[in-house]
C-alpha cells in the first residue's frame, strides 16, 4: 500500500510538472504574430496580467532607435519571446549566443483604453538591454554596447509605468550579450494594471523570503543541533546545505541580494549563484551520507566532491563567459547525482511508517522540480521555475517529520526519566540507609553522583561493636551503565560476609563473580576491616585509590600504599593484605578518584595532596564538616561545580 502511495505522489508531481510546462501557453490567449499584440478584443480594464509572448520584430546586430522605424525599415525576421536568440527552433537562421540585437512590438489597443496607466514587469535579460515605449526610455538594465568592451552586463527586473498614448504602443528593445551561454529574452514580459502586476510581484517576493526564512529557520536549529552534539556531522551538512539554497533563492528571481548589495561587479554576482549549485549538492550529498551510513557508495560520495569540487575553482578563477558556457556540465552532474541520492533515500528509508512516506515524498517532490528547472534553463521545455515550490514543499515535509520525531523524543525522554528515577530508587537500595555507629568506631559517608546515578558503591559488614568491615568502588563512567555495574558489585560484595575478616580473600571471591560480567569495564575496590578493641585495621586493594589515615598523635596524614589488580577484568587476582596499627581519635579517609580528579580553568587537577592538605587543616572539625570542607574545598579550586566530571564518594571512619 505504501509503494502504491510514493508512486502517486511521484505521479502527481510529474503530472504537475507537465501542467506548469503549458502554463505560459494557457493562462494567457492573446499571443504576438509577426510582431503584432492585437488587444482590441481584450478587457484591458480588468485585473489581468498578459505575457507579452509570441513572435517579436528582431533585427540581429543593428540597434535601431523608434525614430528609425518610421522609414519604414522592414524586420530582419521574426523571433519567438520568450527564448533565448540562439535556441530558436526551427529557424532559418542560426545566431550566436554573443552579439545585439534590437526587439519590436506593436500593442493593438481599443480606443477606450487610451490614456490609461499601464505597468510592465521587465525580467532580467541576458546581458543588457535598453527599453523604450512610445519612444521614450523607460527602463535599462546595464549598458548595451556592439562589443565585449563597450557593454557593461547588469541583470535586474524592474516594474515600470507608462501611458496609452494612441491605440498602438510600440515596445522597442535594444539587447546585447557577451558573456552568458544564451542571449535575449528568456522570461515572458508581463503587461497590465498596476494593482495586479505588483501583487504578483509582491507575491512572488513574498514567496522568495518566505522560503528563504524557513530555510534559516530549519539552519539554526540544526546549527544548534551541531553544537550541542558535535561529532554528529549530518547536523552541520544540513545547515549548511540550507545556508547556501536561501542564499541562493537571494541571489535569484527577484535578485533581493542584487538589490541590497548593488556595487558588487556584474560577474561576482552570476560566480556566486554558480557556486550555490555546486555547494548544494556537495553538502547534500554529504547530509544523506550522514543520514545513512554505508548506504552511499564512498566512490560515488569522493566523484561527486572531486567533480564538484573542479567547479568550484573553475568558477572562482576562469573568465565568467565560458563559467557560462559550462553551466550545461554542471547541471548534468547535479542530475545524475540527485537522481543517485533519490535511489539511495527510497532503497534506505522503510516504507512502512507515515513519516518514511513524508520523507520520500518532499524528498521525491524537490526532485522533480530540480529537473523541470534544469530543462527551463536549457529551454528544452517550456515551463515556470518550480524549485522555490519544490523546496517549499521539502522544507514543509521535512518540518512534519521532524516535528514527529520531536515528540516521539519527547516521549521518549519522559519514559527515560521514569526509568531514571526507578533505577535510582534501585541504587538507594544498594546502597546503606544508614551508617553503622558503634561506641568504638564513628562513620560518615557523603555520596554524590555526577548524572541522576552513577557507578560509585560503598557498603558495611557490622559484625559486632568493635569489628567492622568496610568496601568503596568505583566503576568507569558514569550514569545508568555504572549503576547497574554497581548493582552487581554489591551483590557480589553481599556474598562475602562469612570472609569479612580477609580482605584479600573478599576482593579474590568478587573478582571471580564478576569476571566476564561486567563487559570490560574496569572496578577499582577497597576493602577494610577494622578491629577497634585490638587497634588494627586491615587493607586489601584493587586498583582503587589508596586510603588515607590522619594520625592523631602528630596532626599528619599519611597514604597507605597497598598494591593491587582491578576486578572484572582478569580471570584470577592475587591482592595482598596491609595491615596497620591505629590509635583512638585516628580517622580513616576512604574516597573514589571523583574528588581528586576535579580540574581547574588550567587543567590542573586538584589531586591528593590538596586532598591531604585539607584534612589537616580541617583536623579540629567533625567527620561531617571535614567531608563538607573537602567537597567544598575542591569546588571553590575549580571553581564551579560545573567542573565536576565523576562521581565522588568520600568515607570517613574514626576510631573512638
Amino acid at each position: 500500500m505504501y509503494k502504491k502511495i510514493i508512486f502517486g505522489i511521484v505521479f502527481f508531481t510529474f503530472t504537475l510538472v507537465c501542467i506548469s510546462c503549458n502554463q505560459t501557453q494557457t493562462l494567457h490567449k492573446q499571443r504576438a504574430i509577426e510582431g503584432v499584440l492585437d488587444l482590441r478584443n481584450w478587457d484591458e480594464s480588468a485585473n489581468n496580467v498578459i505575457s507579452l509572448d509570441g513572435d517579436w520584430e528582431f533585427y540581429w546586430n543593428q540597434l535601431l532607435e523608434p525614430s528609425q522605424f518610421k522609414k519604414g525599415i522592414k524586420p530582419f525576421t521574426f523571433i519567438e519571446v520568450p527564448r533565448a536568440w540562439n535556441k530558436q527552433g526551427n529557424f532559418r537562421y542560426s545566431f550566436s549566443a554573443y552579439g545585439y540585437a534590437t526587439y519590436r512590438l506593436r500593442i493593438i489597443h481599443d480606443t477606450k483604453y487610451v490614456g490609461q496607466i499601464k505597468t510592465i514587469i521587465m525580467p532580467y535579460v541576458h546581458t543588457a538591454y535598453t527599453l523604450w515605449i512610445n519612444g521614450k526610455v523607460v527602463s535599462q538594465n546595464g549598458k548595451v554596447g556592439t562589443s565585449k568592451s563597450t557593454m557593461v552586463p547588469f541583470q535586474l527586473p524592474i516594474i515600470t509605468q507608462f501611458v496609452i498614448d494612441s491605440t498602438v504602443t510600440e515596445v522597442v528593445l535594444h539587447i546585447s550579450n557577451f558573456h552568458q551561454r544564451t542571449g535575449g529574452i528568456l522570461r515572458s514580459i508581463k503587461y497590465g494594471n498596476y494593482d495586479i502586476i505588483n501583487k504578483q510581484y509582491e507575491l512572488d517576493l513574498f514567496m522568495t523570503l518566505f522560503v528563504t526564512a524557513a530555510l534559516i529557520v530549519i539552519l539554526l536549529y540544526h546549527i544548534g543541533l551541531f553544537i550541542l552534539n558535535k561529532e554528529y556531522s549530518t547536523n552541520l551538512y544540513f545547515a549548511l546545505f540550507c545556508a547556501v539554497i536561501a542564499f541562493r533563492l537571494l541571489l535569484t528571481d527577484e535578485k533581493i541580494f542584487v538589490k541590497m548589495v548593488s556595487f558588487l561587479p556584474w560577474d561576482l554576482y552570476l560566480r556566486m549563484e554558480y557556486l550555490t549549485i555546486v555547494f548544494g549538492i556537495i553538502s547534500f550529498a554529504h547530509f544523506m551520507n550522514g543520514l545513512y551510513p554505508g548506504n552511499v557508495n564512498k566512490v560515488i560520495l569522493r566523484t561527486i566532491d572531486v567533480y564538484f569540487g573542479f567547479f568550484v575553482l573553475f568558477v572562482l578563477f576562469v573568465p565568467i563567459s565560458i563559467v557560462s558556457n559550462s553551466l550545461l556540465f554542471i547541471q548534468i552532474g547535479l542530475f545524475l547525482s540527485a537522481f543517485y541520492l533519490l535511489f539511495v533515500l527510497i532503497k534506505s528509508i522503510s516504507v512502512e511508517s507515515l513519516n518514511s512516506i513524508i520523507h520520500i515524498g518532499g524528498c521525491v517532490i524537490m526532485f522533480f522540480t530540480l529537473v523541470n528547472d534544469i530543462l527551463y534553463t536549457q529551454q528544452l521545455i517550456n515551463s515556470i521555475y518550480l524549485f522555490e515550490i519544490g523546496l517549499l514543499i521539502f522544507v514543509f515535509t521535512q518540518s512534519l517529520v521532524a516535528l514527529e520525531e520531536s515528540l516521539k523524543l519527547q516521549n521518549r525522554l519522559i519514559t527515560i526519566n521514569s526509568e531514571l528515577q526507578v533505577a535510582r530508587r534501585i541504587q538507594t537500595t544498594i546502597l546503606p540507609e544508614v551508617v553503622p555507629t558503634t561506641p568504638l568506631i564513628h562513620v560518615e559517608a557523603c555520596y554524590i553522583p555526577m548524572d541522576e546515578i552513577g557507578g560509585d558503591f560503598y557498603h558495611f559488614y557490622e559484625l559486632d561493636e568493635h569489628r567492622l568491615g568496610i568496601i568503596i568502588a568505583d566503576v568507569t563512567g558514569h550514569g545508568i551503565p555504572a549503576s547497574l555495574f554497581a548493582s552487581t558489585v554489591n551483590i557480589a560484595f553481599s556474598l562475602q560476609q562469612n570472609n569479612a575478616d580477609n580482605p584479600a580473600l573478599v576482593l579474590s571471591n568478587m573478582n571471580n563473580i564478576l569476571y566476564g560480567k561486567t563487559g570490560g569495564q574496569p572496578i577499582t575496590a577497597l576493602y577494610m576491616y577494622i578491629d577497634a578493641l585490638q587497634k588494627v585495621v586491615k587493607f586489601s586493594r584493587a586498583g582503587h585509590p589508596h586510603p588515607l589515615i590522619w594520625k592523631s598523635s602528630n596532626k599528619k596524614v599519611v597514604e597507605i600504599e597497598i598494591p593491587g589488580k582491578i576486578l572484572g577484568v582478569f580471570e584470577n587476582i592475587k591482592n595482598d593484605i596491609v595491615t596497620y596499627p591505629i590509635h583512638s581519635n585516628d580517622r580513616i579517609i576512604l574516597y573514589t578518584d571523583g574528588i581528586t580528579e576535579i580540574r581547574n580553568s588550567k587543567n590542573e587537577i586538584f589531586g591528593i595532596e590538596r586532598v591531604m592538605s585539607c584534612i589537616e587543616n580541617n583536623h579540629h572539625k567533625s567527620t561531617r564538616e571535614l567531608i563538607d570542607s573537602i567537597i567544598d574545598t575542591a569546588i571553590q579550586w575549580a571553581g564551579n561545580k560545573n567542573k565536576i566530571t565523576d562521581d565522588i564518594t568520600i568515607v570517613i571512619v574514626e576510631i573512638k
